[in-house]
């Protein structure tokens, strides 16, 4: 894969986190023992019941938290701080508040009803512990009458361009592993089966060996895509933890076909998930950054961007695509700022607050995750006292903060008792001070506790299969000096068939295999170059652009071609271009919108012919091919059954050309009742011949999309195009 990378890295050097006062300070923010300070705001625990904050815009006009719900049956935690303690009693209280009357989990005080990716997420982080039931009673309510994972409402009417369902999969094996529960099991892998077996055949891409589709959780298109992007040019995008979700998936399935269906398919599917995380290493990786590429965006010769992208390269790390050294230095250089790790770094200029430009908790819990596995204690210290200011000065556990100023409000869209901060929250706790690490037939612990936060803390009344735990840990470091069971020296994990109640005794070494992190400023890239086609001019066809930058990278076909100063280029060469405009801190912009120049292009007029689960399931075009050679294939539709962000009728199809089969093609909603608004499907290569080639659209099973009954748009055109040398 084309490497598209052409600026050095504006990032502040690495340095060691040193406490200023009390257990972590910043400059912004100080977290003194028992209370948060921020300049004149301050918000303390008297009681583990208890938080009292002056913050202007907490959740309770009286500016106070007290317990009122029921947590009995959660586990109890005791810290060296009060504070600690009843943050985490916070989060109990709201992951006891989040259960609906039908015993499902909402997903925020804003936000009603379970939603994949949202549900699935906090799973892994905790929920698979602290509420067992109600999170399989969740996972079931997202699988549709064909017995599929649900992919949400996402860009162009939700599955194919949204394919980040898979998540699902990590969420229903982590309750598998914590429960044992062998009728779970067998009730979730026919529906995983079902779903990856679809996205085998609709979203996999065999050049890179990774899957196609929008960011996973990033799901706002104009939050962190350039704008000339539409819902077809996302369907086409490769997307960093999108990948890792689905990497995770293919290798669950794996496991579940070996202890329920045949070991032949076992390795066919493990075969499947390392390709994608070999794609991963060879398309993502950006040596010059340390880290991975958000995503592989474009449209026929798609590049990388480059930008930091926190929950995807969390992933890569926690599900060992990364390896160790890798992953180490991944914490180390990580950008982060005061109020957090911002969700993809640097900021897209003029985009509000949301993902651009914020942090969320959930996202910072991952991260938390991650940076404990490598044992890093100032990321995880940071990290930790970022989701604890929040949850302290606002009293509940909101769905996301500004990142340059540590504010809820400001964000286009925020919640108080979001599901997944709630996670967020607790995971710091069950995660990484306690490290609870569950596994198929045990429970690991891999604990971490900075030196800041040293002295003793206890879990009990933990809930593990057949066992009731009462977990101690003491000291601080990231390595495990003694461990014992019931008094008993033993290997640092249990083994699932554990009956009754447990004491599990854990000392620390007070040490730690890596550290270091990298605090820096909010940063903005440029603005992005859009450049318009200039044909027929006395200099022949080019193309202009306006822009305050001063210098322009030029590619043609995803490769740096040339570079100006101007914001103007003369074409010499048939080809597909793109303008960078390069900053001055070494960030560069996003690629402009691709302008193509063809050597032919040919467009076969078809009449508007309406496609749909019962009219013209198999449309043939005839199209007189005048050379062999690789041809793109794509079509001018209509679909105006919603718009780009809601829904869920984003119509699919199957190419053929000459009868072969060519791979998916997508037609997204483009605007409800837009019935003049006419779009460019995604583009697909294939090798004709010359002469009359027959082109078809045929709606097979796997092109069902997550409506089922509404599957439909309107073809006016196909258009074949050829690029010369």
């Amino acid at each position: 894969m084309k490497k598209v990378i052409n600026f050095t890295i504006g990032i502040a050097a690495i340095i060691l986190f040193a406490s200023c006062s009390g257990i972590y300070s910043n400059g912004s923010f100080t977290w003194e023992k028992d209370s948060m300070v921020e300049g004149g705001i301050r918000a303390y625990a008297p009681d583990k019941y208890t938080i009292i904050s002056n913050y202007p815009e907490s959740e309770f006009e009286s500016g106070e938290w007290h317990l009122s719900e029921d947590i009995s049956g959660m586990p109890v935690y005791s810290a060296p701080t009060v504070l600690e303690e009843a943050i985490f009693n916070l989060a109990l209280e709201e992951a006891v508040k989040a259960v609906e009357p039908d015993s499902t989990l909402r997903t925020g005080v804003n936000w009603g009803g379970v939603w994949t990716r949202d549900v699935s997420y906090s799973i892994v982080l905790g929920f698979s512990t602290l509420q067992t039931e109600a999170s399989k009673k969740s996972l079931l309510r997202k699988v549709d009458r064909l017995g599929r994972i649900i992919q949400d409402t996402g860009t162009g009417g939700s599955w194919p361009c949204s394919t980040d369902r898979q998540i699902w999969v990590m969420a229903a094996w982590e309750i598998y592993k914590v429960t044992g529960d062998k009728e779970w099991l067998e009730t979730i892998y026919p529906i995983v089966k079902r779903s990856l077996e679809d996205d085998r055949l609709t979203i996999f891409d065999t050049a890179t060996g990774m899957v196609r589709g929008e960011s996973s959780f990033l799901d706002w298109r104009k939050q962190e895509y350039p704008l000339w992007m539409g819902p077809a040019d996302i369907y086409m995008s490769e997307n960093l933890g999108t990948e890792c979700a689905h990497y995770a998936a293919w290798e669950i399935l794996s496991e579940m076909e070996a202890r329920l269906g045949s070991a032949r398919k076992a390795a066919e599917y493990r075969a499947i998930a390392d390709g994608i995380r070999d794609g991963i290493n060879d398309n993502l990786w950006v040596g010059e950054t340390g880290w991975y590429a958000q995503y592989l965006y474009g449209r026929r010769n798609p590049i990388p961007s480059p930008r930091f992208e926190t929950l995807g390269e969390a992933l890569t790390i926690l599900l060992g695509i990364a390896g160790p050294e890798r992953s180490a230095a991944m914490v180390a250089s990580a950008p982060c700022q005061d109020f957090g790790i911002p969700c993809f770094y640097p900021q897209i200029k003029s985009i509000p607050p949301y993902h651009n430009d914020a942090m969320w908790p959930f996202v910072q819990g991952y991260w938390n995750k991650a940076a404990a596995k490598v044992g890093n204690p100032d990321a995880v210290l940071h990290g930790i006292a970022c989701i604890y200011r929040m949850a302290s000065f606002f009293l509940t556990n909101k769905e996301n903060v500004v990142i340059y100023n540590g504010k809820w409000k400001g964000t286009r869209i925020n919640s108080s008792r979001q599901l997944w901060s709630i996670a967020g929250a607790s995971s710091s706790v069950l995660n990484v001070l306690i490290g609870l690490d569950f596994a198929e037939d045990t429970l690991v612990f891999h604990p971490l506790v900075p030196k800041q936060m040293a002295g003793t803390r206890r879990l009990s009344n933990l809930k593990w299969r057949d066992a009731v735990l009462d977990i101690t840990v003491k000291g601080y470091g990231a390595g495990i000096k003694s461990f014992t069971l019931d008094g008993n020296s033993a290997s640092p994990f249990l083994s699932a068939g554990l009956e009754g109640s447990h004491s599990v005794e854990i000392v620390l070494d007070g040490k730690f295999p890596s550290g270091g992190i990298n605090m820096v400023d909010n940063l903005y890239t440029p603005s992005t170059p859009a450049a318009q086609k200039v044909i027929g001019s006395a200099e022949g066809p080019g193309f202009v652009w306006a822009s305050d930058a001063d210098e322009f990278i030029i590619l043609k076909d995803g490769e740096p071609f040339d570079t100006v100063g101007i914001g103007h280029y003369k074409v010499r060469k048939s080809g597909e271009y793109q303008v960078i405009a390069v900053g001055k801190d070494g960030w560069n912009s996003f690629a402009g919108e691709p302008l193509e120049y063809f050597e032919d292009t040919i467009v076969k007029e078809t009449g508007d012919i309406r496609i749909s689960r019962s009219e013209n399931t198999h449309l043939d075009m005839n199209v007189n091919v005048p050379c062999e050679g690789e041809w793109f294939i794509d079509f001018c539709f209509c679909n105006d059954k919603n718009n780009f962000e809601n829904d869920n009728k984003c119509a699919n199809r199957t190419l053929l050309a000459g009868g072969k089969v060519i791979g998916t093609v997508v037609f997204p909603q483009g605007g409800r009742g837009l019935s003049d608004y006419w779009q460019w499907s995604n583009s697909l290569k294939a090798h004709l011949p010359a002469g009359n080639v027959t082109i078809s659209l045929e709606f097979r099973p796997e092109n069902e999309n997550m409506n089922i009954d509404v599957n439909e748009c309107t073809v006016r055109s196909v258009r074949l195009s050829r690029l010369g040398n």
